[in-house]
């Protein structure tokens, strides 16, 4: 088992080519004995956004606090505190922050090194 505090792991930037003002968590992973998904947290600053990429495993999303936009395949949709994302393996997407606080979400990934 592992329980931990979000405060006690480094936030690190974003460096992927396309990301703006985001940081990033990993809360559990597979160093921790997580053997199938990892758990991040990401913050992304007002006017920040992540890369719009695609990538082969689906992917889940909470967000925490603040508002933006989920771009998904070329549309968008308003995004805040309690709203959830479902992403399906290779679709193009991003987050955007367009409020004037931080956008603090979760994202659910697959572990893929099997």
């Amino acid at each position: 088992m592992k329980i931990g505090n979000e405060a006690s792991v480094p936030r690190r930037e974003v460096k992927v080519e396309g990301a703006v003002g985001a940081t990033i968590q990993w809360l559990i992973a597979e160093p921790d004995g997580a053997p199938n998904f990892a758990m991040r947290r990401f913050v992304i600053a007002p006017d920040g956004h992540t890369p719009y990429h695609s990538h082969d495993d689906e992917h889940e999303v909470f967000v925490l606090s603040g508002k933006g936009k989920a771009f998904y395949e070329g549309s968008s949709t308003e995004i805040s505190t309690g709203s959830f994302v479902f992403i399906e393996g290779g679709a193009m997407h991003n987050f955007v922050n367009d409020g004037s606080e931080d956008l603090v979400f979760l994202c659910i990934i697959p572990n893929t090194k099997k």
